[in-house]
């Protein structure tokens, strides 16, 4: 009986809880800050080289953020007011604001990209090429 009583108090359930880190927002705001940081220069610096996330076009920038602000990660905001944009963000994540944004980010959740094309199913002559192909190089 007292061996029934022992495993009744374990529960295998609680591992992913026994596994789980600890989530510590100010470091998990360290790196965006850094990369915010990494922005502004190559904001500074915009017309001698490029950076992927940020896009000049028609006195409009195309900003896009790697976590979701507000339910959308891409900000379109006027090129002269971009320095303030970029400063008022970093003063934002400094300060605590975007953590959920960013709790989010660290347990997985993505924002969207991109679509990808997929793939379709091969053709019937496809299809035979790729078995004769196959049956060539077995020989």
């Amino acid at each position: 009986m007292a061996l029934k009583d022992v495993l009744a108090l374990a529960d295998d359930k609680l591992r992913e809880t026994f596994h789980l880190k600890p989530h510590d927002p100010v470091k998990a705001r360290k790196p965006h800050l850094t990369w915010l940081d990494k922005r502004k220069a190559a904001w500074a610096d915009i017309g001698n080289k490029r950076d992927r996330f940020i896009k000049v076009n028609n006195g409009v920038v195309e900003f896009h953020l790697p976590f979701e602000l507000g339910g959308k990660s891409v900000f379109y905001v006027p090129s002269e007011r971009f320095a303030d944009f970029l400063e008022k963000l970093h003063i934002a994540v400094n300060t605590g604001e975007a953590d959920e944004a960013i709790a989010a980010l660290n347990k997985g959740a993505r924002t969207p990209g991109p679509a990808r094309g997929k793939r379709g199913p091969l053709s019937p002559e496809a299809l035979e090429a790729r078995r004769a192909k196959m049956a060539a190089k077995k020989k």
